[in-house]
């Protein structure tokens, strides 16, 4: 697969998450798969086009249809290597989700424990 496809097949699962219904368990399996295959295509990126394709896949910080900001912001800093202007870009949207979403929290407590354990 190319970057963009990845890219856009990135944005096809941030789609699925972003439509889930928790009361249905299809759906539920449905978002699962999702996450996963947005892991993998953040690992393929990362493997296969480099710098450039972290480049590229960091854009979609400022994508926010479908959630695609916070879900490219937190796999980015999970599984990226990346300048500090994309750092800070990404965790001012994730501070953002955080101020109404306990997951969102801890996440970035974890976060920043690993980066800073000293602190």
């Amino acid at each position: 697969m190319t970057l963009d496809e990845l890219i856009e097949e990135y944005k096809q699962m941030a789609f699925i998450c972003h439509n889930i219904d928790y009361a249905d368990k299809k759906s539920v399996k449905r978002k699962n798969k999702a996450v996963d295959r947005m892991y993998q295509i953040v690992e393929s990126i990362n493997s296969k086009f480099g710098e450039s394709g972290v480049t590229e896949f960091a854009k979609l910080i400022d994508f926010k249809q479908d959630g695609t900001d916070l879900w490219s912001s937190v796999h980015m800093l999970e599984k990226m290597s990346f300048d500090n202007q994309a750092e800070k870009k990404a965790l001012i949207i994730i501070k953002e989700e955080a101020k109404q979403s306990l997951g969102m929290e801890y996440w970035l407590t974890s976060y920043f424990d690993k980066k800073y354990p000293a602190r």
